[in-house]
């Protein structure tokens, strides 16, 4: 039997996995038992996530999507916030689009346009618009067209020279008691005669390879910046890197400070950070394959509105394995060891926070004296709030 187009772009799809999978499972930091099937369902979930982001686009036809890209168990790749809600679509940037929804009451909902996405070579920020800067009814509606040449109105410039543009929409929702998300809708301006939803077969195996590429691409990138964060500060300790995350999918208006922690379980870690005049900032965790750790059942992240900050204007967290009954504890959610990201967002400056590893059992002889105390009751009452209101956030 003749070997086709197809065949060859489906054997050759099939080894790039296979060699992926070949080299996470390879990996020094995935040798345990745990990691080693946390890697195995990376390279699984990215077949999921690349089939969404690569083979089922069409540009002539956007949609917001959002169960689509990241849910808080699922599509947990890249480390998405657990304060935010997500929504992307593709679009071609020659031409003209309509975007319009409704704003909620959460602080910032910002839209970043990139050329290229995670399997595309050129990938770079093309801009960012916070919705606010916009003109919005009073009622908290707002349209924007989105194009290559300027609009009268709101107005998105594109880059007619990109036509594999993601749109990519942040939500932050730091107060998850009674925050109401946008909705976001998006039109192209004109249907032309060769708009087709059909795909050619060129189209398959050229989108099948975006999916492996993307694959690849983002298993040796969470690798390099695991093992950059490891090699300049080692276990248990933050780092700044000089990065433009942008290039990457990253909002350019953010910083990522990042810590490999590594817990016994009888440790806890301290975390303590200065606040400076910032519009959000959070700590979430992540395993080594940048894989967000579960945070509707697990008290896994904190940030600036669910934290308690002490009466010298610091924010001190506990990271550990047990509960150590106090507020701000961070929960590793079944992983000893793992990957840490504090995000600044709109911060005039970017402090490192300074960790401290102490026993669990002495944990209240090195915080504040007015330290509250949790009882299992009230823990157990916050956990049910907290899977109740991300539960509402993503509809489910």
């Amino acid at each position: 039997m003749m070997t086709t187009t197809a065949d060859q772009a489906w054997e050759d799809y099939q080894a790039a996995i296979d060699e992926a999978r070949r080299v996470a499972l390879e990996w020094r930091f995935a040798q345990s038992p745990q990691m080693r099937t946390q890697g195995m369902y990376f390279i699984s979930m990215m077949q999921a996530f690349g089939f969404n982001t690569y083979m089922a686009p069409r540009t002539a036809y956007p949609t917001f999507f959002s169960h689509l890209m990241f849910t808080p168990v699922e599509y947990n790749w890249g480390a998405p916030s657990p304060d935010f809600r997500y929504h992307w679509t593709k679009i071609d940037g020659a031409r003209d689009y309509r975007i319009w929804g409704k704003r909620g009451n959460t602080p910032w909902l910002h839209i970043q346009a990139q050329k290229g996405w995670w399997g595309d070579a050129d990938q770079i920020n093309i801009g960012s618009w916070d919705v606010d800067q916009f003109a919005l009814e009073d009622d908290g509606t707002f349209e924007i067209i989105a194009s290559p040449d300027q609009q009268p109105g709101n107005w998105m410039k594109l880059d007619r020279n990109a036509p594999n543009t993601c749109l990519l929409v942040r939500d932050i929702w730091d107060q998850w008691e009674g925050a109401e998300g946008a909705t976001i809708h998006i039109e192209p301006l004109e249907i032309l005669p060769e708009d087709s939803l059909l795909l050619s077969e060129d189209d398959i195996n050229r989108r099948l390879m975006g999916i492996a590429y993307q694959t690849r691409f983002s298993l040796d990138t969470w690798m390099r910046m695991i093992e950059e964060v490891d090699d300049a500060v080692g276990r248990n300790r933050f780092w700044l890197p000089h990065e433009d995350v942008s290039k990457i999918g990253g909002n350019p208006l953010a910083a990522y400070v990042k810590m490999l922690y590594d817990l016994k379980p009888d440790d806890a870690l301290i975390i303590e950070a200065e606040i400076p005049d910032v519009k959000h900032w959070s700590l979430q965790l992540a395993d080594y394959f940048y894989q967000t750790t579960d945070y509707r059942f697990h008290q896994s992240s904190i940030n600036n509105k669910q934290a308690v900050v002490d009466t010298d204007g610091k924010v001190r967290i506990v990271l550990s394995i047990k509960d150590p009954g106090v507020p701000n504890w961070v929960d590793t959610s079944g992983f000893p060891e793992g990957y840490a990201q504090w995000r600044w967002y709109l911060s005039d400056r970017f402090p490192v926070p300074e960790t401290k590893l102490v026993p669990l059992a002495s944990l209240r002889d090195h915080l504040p004296p007015e330290t509250p105390i949790v009882t299992p009751e009230e823990r157990k009452a916050a956990l049910l709030a907290r899977r109740n209101e991300v539960g509402r956030r993503f509809r489910v």
